[in-house]
């Protein structure tokens, strides 16, 4: 059983030969640990093969580079430190009165896809040769609507309805469906979407809001993904537990979220056997701060609480604070006997 079919039959709970495992690293890890990370990685095999393109951060190192930095759409981001994204400092639309004559970067978007549609055609045939599962692109609503307003200036306009931002919305969409669609045209079994929407201990926004402005969106984008064929995986930090029904309902395949702040048990007793549980063991505390037995003891609750048949995908994201012992753990966590 090659990657891409564990994948499969986990997102359809059934039966694999060992759960499917997928890893994320950041660039300040690689920074940090250079070869002994690459030796790792060489003898450790994943399942799954995340391809971005152009516009994505992944694809475009400005993002990772200290200093300041102008994106596509006009955002200037500002780091100070090598390896990770930094923040966006000067929205473009600050002040509503520049929504007047601005157009989102779509002819930018089309012109570079044409450059580089072969390359990353190459690196899926690649990850498809190896027997990899491939998820294509990254799209992101909540957080896009951030980097152009300005997250408290956001904040203020949902609380208040604020008519300007349903056409900063619109005019967000427009660029994401071309987006959406040239990633739809590639041999990519699943899209990416990502947005934040927890604290460490509740929502960022009320359900009911979510539901109102941001369900709509979300429908859309993931029915035409699914009308194409593709499955749809979803990244969500913070405690999203008033979410999950949502997604659920939604059609997302599978869900990566911040399992270990909500409660492994809480979140199986309600969502188990319902949605793919895409990781993670915690980068807050157990990679970072634990031992290698604390990392195998993790994956072990995981397995025991949320796995139904499938279900469940091995995933954590490795920064630089992650012992290299616990990234060979975390290799050895998945392939202990299924519980």
């Amino acid at each position: 059983m090659n990657g891409r079919q564990r994948v499969l039959n986990t997102l359809a709970f059934k039966d694999v030969d060992q759960i499917p495992v997928d890893l994320w690293i950041l660039p300040a890890a690689r920074l940090e640990y250079g070869e002994k990370l690459d030796a790792i990685l060489s003898r450790n095999e994943t399942d799954i093969a995340s391809i971005v393109g152009p516009f994505d951060h992944g694809f475009t190192p400005e993002y990772y580079r200290p200093g300041r930095f102008v994106d596509p759409w006009g955002c200037e981001w500002s780091n100070i430190q090598p390896g990770v994204i930094g923040e966006v400092k000067k929205p473009v639309f600050a002040d509503y009165a520049a929504l007047n004559g601005y157009q989102a970067p779509i002819s930018q978007f089309l012109e570079a896809w044409a450059r580089e549609k072969d390359g990353v055609a190459l690196r899926i045939r690649e990850a498809r040769d190896q027997g990899k599962f491939v998820i294509g692109g990254w799209i992101s609503l909540f957080e896009r609507f951030q980097f152009l307003r300005g997250t408290e200036e956001l904040y203020c306009d949902l609380a208040t309805d604020e008519p300007d931002m349903f056409r900063m919305m619109a005019l967000a969409m427009e660029f994401i469906r071309v987006y959406e669609d040239a990633w739809l045209s590639m041999d990519v079994d699943a899209i990416a979407f990502g947005d934040d929407w927890g604290t460490q201990i509740s929502l960022l926004v009320s359900p009911e809001l979510w539901k109102r402005v941001f369900r709509p969106m979300y429908r859309e984008l993931i029915d035409r993904a699914k009308a194409a064929g593709k499955k749809v995986f979803f990244h969500s930090d913070g405690y999203i537990f008033d979410l999950y029904p949502e997604f659920i309902g939604l059609g997302v395949d599978a869900i990566n979220s911040q399992i270990w702040c909500m409660g492994v048990e809480k979140v199986a007793e309600s969502f188990a056997g319902k949605i793919t549980f895409w990781g993670e063991i915690s980068r807050q505390n157990i990679l970072p701060h634990g031992k290698p037995q604390d990392v195998l003891d993790a994956a072990q609750a995981m397995m025991r609480h949320l796995r139904v048949g499938g279900g469940l995908i091995g995933q954590s994201e490795i920064n630089r604070d992650v012992p290299l012992e616990n990234i060979e753990a975390f290799f050895r966590a998945w392939r202990q006997p299924n519980v």
